[in-house]
């Protein structure tokens, strides 16, 4: 089912110009059959009109048929059949955000000035007293704040739009695998050979280990049955609590570079 699906995705426009074509050539024949209709007097060229013009209505039908075919599997089973391109797994990239490092400044010291002694030409003597003047001081300045790294993304987030509803319950290894395909929607996103959707999933598991498995996708949907088919480690039944965060994020190769933020985090529970 999901091949015939993708197949007919695949090739819905040049079946919808086919079956154009075909209504063009029914018409076609529709026309002449009429006008024979209307010039001829013999009941052999009549009879002959009237089967030329059964054979183009039952062609009209046909061919509107299968627009109608085709037009229900891409609008109706096409969005709930899980589909996508073998995912590449590649994990996030830590990025380091740089460091400022403030530079201490040393308070001035204090400085002493004696004040001169008078001589006089008394007899007794006179006590002589310093003074000491202090140079107004300023408190040293607070280090500056470490500068914070800034990316520009060529990119906005994507919006997560399913698995629905968000937190929802899934039971069962093969339901999951067959049911949970993440998706979202961006529409400013015009995404080049080299770029990609990344899905990463996050989960503690049993001994409270922190746990991540990423798969990738050009389309806006990835099934979980591509990320556990590329190669990632099996998850069921391994999370704490059964619980399972995730989040898309687009990236381009081959630096692995991320060209928009992380989108919102989703959640869902896989008993």
């Amino acid at each position: 089912m999901t091949a015939f699906v993708s197949f007919i995705q695949t090739f819905a426009v040049w079946i919808f110009l086919l079956c154009g074509l075909g209504i063009l050539l029914a018409i076609k024949m529709l026309v002449d059959a009429q006008r024979l209709s209307r010039t001829t007097l013999f009941s052999l060229d009549q009879e002959r009109a009237s089967e030329q013009t059964y054979r183009a209505l039952i062609v009209l039908v046909v061919f509107f048929i299968a627009i109608i075919f085709v037009a229900a599997i891409n609008l109706i089973l096409a969005p709930v059949v899980p589909s996508g391109t073998p995912a590449i797994l590649r994990g996030p990239t830590p990025t380091l955000a740089p460091m400022v490092l403030g530079t201490a400044t040393r308070a001035p010291t204090a400085t002493f000035t004696p004040a001169p002694i008078a001589n006089t030409p008394l007899v007794t003597s006179v006590p002589v007293t310093a003074t000491i003047a202090r140079t107004a001081t300023r408190p040293p300045l607070p280090p500056p704040a470490p500068a914070t790294a800034t990316v520009a993304y060529v990119f906005p987030a994507p919006k997560p739009t399913g698995p629905v509803p968000n937190g929802g319950t899934w039971s069962g290894e093969g339901q999951a695998n067959a049911a949970i395909t993440f998706r979202w929607t961006c529409d400013q996103c015009a995404l080049g050979a080299n770029d990609w959707y990344e899905v990463v999933i996050t989960y503690v598991d049993k001994s409270g280990v922190s746990r991540t498995i990423a798969g990738r996708s050009q389309e806006k949907f990835l099934s979980l049955r591509k990320i556990l088919d590329g190669g990632a480690p099996e998850i069921y039944q391994k999370a704490k609590e059964d619980t399972f965060q995730w989040f898309v994020q687009i990236k381009r190769d081959p630096t692995n570079m991320p060209l928009s933020p992380p989108s919102e985090v989703w959640k869902f529970v896989w008993k």
